[in-house]
């Protein structure tokens, strides 16, 4: 009996603490709260408020901002990370500069970095330590001033609770509204330049005609008050707008419109009045207020009638001022091209969101299938509708499209002769056929600053076709690297349009220009052609030698050195000369006897045509009785450039007198350099497809290559049986072929399978694979495309002969990309095959996981776990139920 009652005791013990626990694991910082954005300062000034409305402070510490689907960090820049109750604290892109410009400004100022935030709007998020969303929004565009909230304790992100400032803004303070309503007297000689007075306001309208015609058609000569630059007349714009009106009801209806109050007080309409189009008057009263529930007013039957076709419905003040106008359907404003579209029976025409207001009837208005008299708007499209708006969000990007690409950076002048910060600067060029605004567009250097052209340093911001526009360093603040840079070019809409980079092992020489092209290619060029056409006359480098050769033989044994791993980074050809002994040979292979011992010099020569290099080696010769000669040790090389016939074939014979390995794939990489082998493979990239020269076979991962390209036909999946001797280039081991006899066609097999891998695993380990990695495309440079996952970066290079089409991916874009893990010196990068090596990865994030706040999720999981709560409560009370059964019948 004891021994039931503590089982009861515990469960219910259990079920109250597995009940009440999630009430307080959910309620952590969730009284943080966005208040104010400062979108409208320039990029390196922007800011965003925050607020503690709760009654703990709230430690900021391992937070993150989120903006431009990136999580920005944030430290201490004035004060602590700490949040007190009821305080106001800025997170500032730049918070040195945020205190030079708010210098009176004595809050917690938290520092982050972000390139720029959206004047027109964009997704932002507070995240706590652990990554949970503590609140996620797309704000309202505020171009000129701050953005404020109006109450903090409301989670309404529409223009209902949010409201652009006045005249600036009110960081690190409580939020500033206006405390005056429209009923106040009118503007005086003191009024805000926003806001002008209007010097000559139009006369009152003529009274109707008794009889007005079935149609009221527009008239033709339409009072002053209302001709086309009446449009331009609205003096006070936002305060209460045209919402919905329905100009041609349903059989048995009435005609209404529906005006929507924006702000935050109330208005009195007492001598307000509405006017259609031929001037009749619908005169006003009574008020609107500023609550949910009453800050939309509904106008029955207005006076006059509103034509079927197109019209105008003018709201003008008490001091006859033009508060809002709305031109619809065929009436001329003298925008018609701007005016709202018209509703048929049924339907109704309403803002695409309540208090929608851009000055353009067409963009603010649509058709929708669902009228909300005196209701927030409800948009359901007609279908008809659905497809123009779509052909023109479509035609609009095209535009913005074809405008951006037109844009290109064509030329870097990143060193010149004397100070840089006088005379660094780099060119914009106009290749499209139509002029561009350059206003708004954006130039980044590596280290992510930003310079945003605008009319405040530049007199002239217009590029006409063929025309060069450039930017100096001395208006700019750019400052260009002489060894390495990054730079992109950035439209208004924020997408990258242009990547260029450059490297150099030492600095850039003095009075050398970066140039494209007439087929898009960069090189540096000694002619700089600043605001010109460029001219491309190529610095060249001198020629890099790689020489193997040994470093003691023995009389009368005929030795090879080799050179052919040599190249040019201008991919010259290469002329070789060696010279020993005083004899002269050409070619990147040598083969010498020499006929005495002694320690002799080797030298080879390498021109490209324009400069030459020398490099020399010595070899100690001995008599064959006197010592056992030492393997040869194998030098660092690169890329085969220039060789000839005859000296390869010489090579090849002198290596059949060594001993030849038999081995797996997999077991080659241990065995030294310039070892002989035999092995098996599987054939995964066929010849020409990186080069005619190499190849790539899978069983571990290994490339092949033959100087002479004389292939065999190959298939891939072809199990081939391969001679050669394994050599290196550029870091990378492969075996050399002297013949198509070293390669052999044993069977034909499945396509080798692709490993699917995670970036951070590239490397030496899985060099000369054919694998998969999946990540996100961050930069597009030429044929560099850097691919990031959450394991860290990768390069992925685009190799010239695979064809593969580079321009239809996007920085930005998510890819599945399969190719052979390769090594450059000291680079890894994965190379595709083909154009099906590369897709494009449709990512489908729930929207309500990634902006749900995390009080919303708390609650989710609240009542699962309440659910959990009453069923274990049904349980309990059925075994007590059982437990007094038996113990009543005991």
């Amino acid at each position: 009996m004891k021994t039931k009652t503590k089982t009861l005791a515990i469960l219910t013990l259990f079920a109250l603490g597995f009940f009440n626990f999630p009430i307080y694991a959910y309620a952590v910082d969730s009284d943080l709260v966005i208040s104010e954005i400062g979108a409208y300062e320039t990029s390196d000034y922007e800011w965003i408020e925050i607020y503690n409305k709760g009654t703990e402070p709230v430690d900021l510490t391992n937070w993150k901002f989120y903006e431009d689907q990136t999580n920005h960090r944030l430290s201490a820049g004035q004060n602590d990370l700490i949040i007190d109750s009821e305080e106001f604290a800025i997170i500032a892109n730049k918070a040195d500069l945020f205190k030079q410009k708010y210098s009176d400004f004595n809050g917690t100022i938290i520092d982050s970095s972000w390139s720029s935030l959206r004047e027109d709007g964009e997704e932002i998020a507070l995240k706590n330590a652990n990554g949970d969303i503590i609140e996620s929004f797309i704000y309202l565009p505020c171009p000129d001033t701050s953005l404020q909230r109006l109450d903090l304790n409301l989670n309404d992100y529409s223009t209902t609770n949010w409201q652009v400032h006045a005249t600036s803004n009110s960081a690190g303070r409580v939020n500033e509204f206006p405390d005056q309503t429209p009923t106040d007297p009118p503007p005086t000689d003191n009024t805000p330049p926003d806001n002008p007075p209007i010097d000559n306001p139009p006369p009152d309208n003529p009274p109707p005609p008794d009889n007005p015609p079935a149609d009221n058609p527009p008239p033709d000569n339409p009072p002053p008050s209302l001709v086309p630059q009446a449009k331009q007349k609205i003096i006070s714009s936002g305060t209460l707008v045209i919402n919905e009106f329905v100009s041609d009801p349903t059989d048995g209806e009435e005609e209404w419109l529906e005006l929507y109050n924006k702000n935050v007080f109330d208005i009195d309409l007492t001598g307000w009045k509405i006017l259609d189009g031929a001037g009749t008057e619908t005169n006003l009263s009574g008020q609107i207020g500023s609550n949910f529930d009453n800050r939309f007013l509904v106008i029955a039957k207005p006076k006059g009638k509103l034509n079927n076709s197109g019209d105008a419905i003018i709201l003008k003040d008490k001091n006859n001022n033009i508060i809002d106008a709305v031109y619809y359907g065929n009436w001329d404003s003298g925008f018609i091209e701007e005016n709202a579209p018209v509703a048929k029976d049924p339907f109704s025409v309403a803002r695409i969101f309540d208090g929608a207001e851009t000055f353009n009837n067409r963009s603010d208005f649509v058709i929708t299938q669902t009228p909300t008299k005196g209701e927030p708007n409800l948009i359901t499209l007609l279908e008809e509708e659905k497809e123009k708006i779509k052909k023109e969000e479509e035609k609009e990007e095209s535009e913005k499209i074809k405008t951006a690409i037109q844009i290109l950076i064509s030329e870097i002048y990143p060193n010149p002769p004397g100070a840089d910060t006088e005379g660094e600067w780099l060119e914009l060029e106009n290749i499209g056929t139509t002029e561009i605004d350059l206003a708004g567009w954006q130039i980044k250097d590596n280290s992510k600053k930003v310079f945003k052209i605008s009319t405040k340093k530049l007199s002239v911001t217009i590029i006409k076709p063929g025309e060069f526009f450039l930017i100096e360093r001395s208006i700019s603040g750019l400052a260009l690297n002489n060894d390495k840079e990054t730079i992109k070019l950035i439209s208004p809409e924020d997408k990258t349009i242009q990547t260029i980079s450059y490297k150099e092992d030492e600095n850039v020489p003095e009075n050398i220009a970066y140039a494209l092209n007439v087929d898009g290619e960069w090189f540096w060029t000694t002619t700089p052609t600043k605001n010109q056409k460029n001219i491309i006359t190529k610095l060249n480098h001198e020629p890099i030698i790689d020489i193997v050769c040994p470093k003691e033989t023995l009389v009368n044994e005929t030795i090879t050195c080799d050179a052919s791993d040599s190249y040019d980074l201008e991919d010259d050809n290469l002329n070789f000369t060696w010279q020993v002994e005083n004899q002269s040979f050409s070619g990147p292979i040598l083969n010498y006897q020499f006929k005495q011992k002694g320690s002799l010099e080797i030298v080879l020569i390498v021109s490209d045509g324009q400069l030459e290099i020398k490099e020399s080696q010595k070899i100690k010769i001995a008599n064959p009785n006197e010592k056992t000669v030492a393997a040869a040790p194998k030098a660092k090389t690169t890329i085969v450039k220039t060789v000839t016939k005859k000296s390869s074939t010489a090579k090849a014979k002198t290596s059949k007198s060594q001993k030849i390995i038999t081995a797996e794939l997999k077991d080659i990489r241990k065995l030294a350099k310039d070892t002989k082998v035999k092995t098996k493979g599987v054939v995964s990239v066929l010849p020409n497809t990186f080069g005619k020269t190499t190849m790539y076979v899978a069983g571990s991962g290994m490339q092949l290559y033959m100087y002479k390209a004389s292939w065999p036909a190959l298939k891939i999946g072809d199990l081939v049986e391969i001679n050669g001797t394994l050599t290196e280039a550029q870091g990378e081991t492969r075996i050399k072929l002297a013949s198509q006899s070293d390669l052999k066609v044993i069977e034909s097999q499945s396509p080798p399978e692709t490993k699917e891998i995670k970036i951070s695993e590239i490397g030496e380990d899985l060099e000369g694979y054919l694998v998969k990695i999946s990540g996100q495309l961050l930069e597009k440079n030429g044929s560099n495309f850097y691919l990031q996952d959450e394991t860290g970066e990768g390069l992925v290079y685009i190799k010239q002969n695979t064809k593969i089409n580079k321009t239809q991916y996007l920085e930005g874009d998510q890819l599945n990309v399969a190719g052979i893990v390769s090594q450059n010196n000291e680079q890894y990068q994965i190379l595709p095959r083909s154009n099906e090596d590369i897709r494009k990865k449709e990512i489908t994030t729930p929207a309500e996981e990634t902006n749900m706040p995390a009080n919303k999720t708390g609650q989710s999981i609240l009542k699962y776990l309440i659910a959990t709560a009453v069923f274990l409560a049904i349980g309990l009370s059925l075994f007590y139920l059982k437990f007094r059964t038996e113990k009543s019948k005991n």
